[in-house]
């Protein structure tokens, strides 16, 4: 008789803990889940792109400004720090 009560209880716990789970996959892949994933994602990606525009353009500034510099000092005739 205990034999029997223990898989019962197994059983009923198994059962839930499957219909629990089973509920979560379900409201993951509803349509509304997915595309909030998606529009996440996609902000996410916006988010990095920004970053990385912003850091090329700051790196580019940086660069053009170098060789401005260093083209103006070619056309007074200085020598670049470097080599005095």
């Amino acid at each position: 008789m205990i034999r029997r009560l223990f898989w019962v209880g197994v059983g009923v716990a198994v059962t839930v803990v499957v219909i629990r789970k089973g509920r979560q996959v379900v409201a993951r892949y509803t349509p509304e889940a997915v595309s909030e994933r998606a529009a996440a994602a996609v902000d996410e990606a916006g988010v990095r792109l920004n970053r990385m525009a912003h850091s090329f353009r700051s790196d580019f500034a940086t660069a053009r400004a170098e060789r401005e510099a260093e083209l103006m000092a070619s056309l007074r005739g200085e020598l670049p720090s470097h080599q005095r």
